[in-house]
């Protein structure tokens, strides 16, 4: 099945941010996975809309209950998966190594991202972890990159200077485990710019994470 450049863009964003890609045919085949707290119903049914072709006639978008480990209660969340399908493994090949030493598939950066990280795709990354940094006080906006290693991270501060002349910093993070670690900082100076690049495919739901140039959201 070839995939639509709607369909590309969203994978390939979604896919630096919340969205994952699963293999139980040792990466020959691949299916997508989307899940979103039940406040973000709207974006997670954005995206089964433009990759419902990949679903099949039985799948459908599925709330459930989870418990958050964080704060010990039982949070509500949509998800949905696609079938495995041939044409997600150009993606899983440009995305996932498989660590044998912890025996499993790990997430990267691509080297190419600077092919693929058009505005849409910006757009769903940033929806997927983006967030304001304080809002009423700062235009400055960050993404949550915590996820990925150092190099991967300066892949994609490279790509946002590159394309875009979107200048970007690092603030770091403190996971549990006491590891720093980094998340991308879009400044003051930068975020008319990367607004106004994102603004047009922006999901009603996700633009309060979006900073308005006066110190609110959109």
């Amino acid at each position: 099945m070839t995939l639509t450049q709607l369909q590309k863009d969203l994978i390939f964003g979604s896919l630096l941010g919340d969205g994952n890609l699963q293999t139980c045919s040792k990466g020959r085949t691949w299916r997508y996975r989307a899940i979103q707290k039940s406040e973000h119903k709207e974006y997670l049914f954005n995206k089964y809309e433009i990759l419902k072709n990949l679903c099949g006639v039985t799948v459908v978008p599925k709330e459930n209950e989870i418990l958050d480990k964080r704060t010990n209660k039982l949070i509500k969340r949509w998800s949905f998966n696609t079938l495995t399908n041939t044409s997600l493994k150009f993606f899983g090949n440009m995305f996932y190594r498989y660590d044998s030493n912890k025996r499993k598939w790990t997430k990267k950066v691509p080297l190419k991202i600077q092919t693929f990280l058009n505005p849409r795709a910006l757009a769903y990354f940033y929806m997927d972890d983006g967030a304001l940094k304080w809002l009423g006080h700062s235009n400055a906006m960050r993404i949550c990159t915590e996820s990925f290693s150092l190099e991967d991270i300066h892949r994609i501060k490279n790509a946002l200077k590159n394309l875009y002349d979107i200048d970007t910093n690092l603030t770091k993070k403190k996971l549990k485990s006491e590891e720093i670690r980094f998340r991308i900082l879009i400044p003051e100076k930068s975020s008319n710019s990367f607004r106004e690049l994102i603004k047009p495919y922006l999901i009603e739901c996700m633009k309060y994470k979006v900073s308005d140039g006066n110190y609110g959201h959109l």
